[in-house]
């Protein structure tokens, strides 16, 4: 019996892993915007200033927020839509360890809309494009 939930519990937490990681294949698109608490886009200079200053700027948080968002594109102003906020990975400016964990540069300027290849999820390693 200890055997038969050994085994079990063993594939079920293969079968997370591999989900987790991808299939190497990233149909759908990984795109980052620099956003406010709100989700609405903000100029990209929002977030180079809040790697500067621990995630914030004027005491409010902002943030790259990494995801698929059905094609879409979001200009300055525009609110990215909770169908997509909620599958994404919010990300701090700040946080280098997060931000090349997740195919983002380290540090320095990440412009919204930009395609992020590599990191947690999609097959592989790089940088943005």
């Amino acid at each position: 019996m200890k055997a038969t939930l050994t085994t079990v519990s063993l594939t079920g937490a293969a079968m997370g892993f591999l989900t987790a990681c991808g299939d190497g294949n990233d149909n759908e698109a990984r795109e980052v915007y620099c956003v406010d608490e709100q989700d609405r886009v903000v100029d990209d200079s929002q977030c180079e200033e809040a790697e500067r200053h621990g995630g914030f700027v004027g005491g409010l948080p902002f943030f790259f927020l990494l995801g698929g968002f059905g094609g879409n594109r979001y200009t300055v102003g525009q609110t990215i839509p909770r169908q997509y906020t909620g599958a994404a990975t919010r990300i701090n400016p700040s946080d280098t360890t997060a931000r090349s964990r997740n195919g983002m540069p380290g540090t320095g300027k990440v412009s919204s809309g930009t395609r992020i290849r590599g990191g947690i999820g999609s097959g592989g390693g790089g940088g943005g494009s």
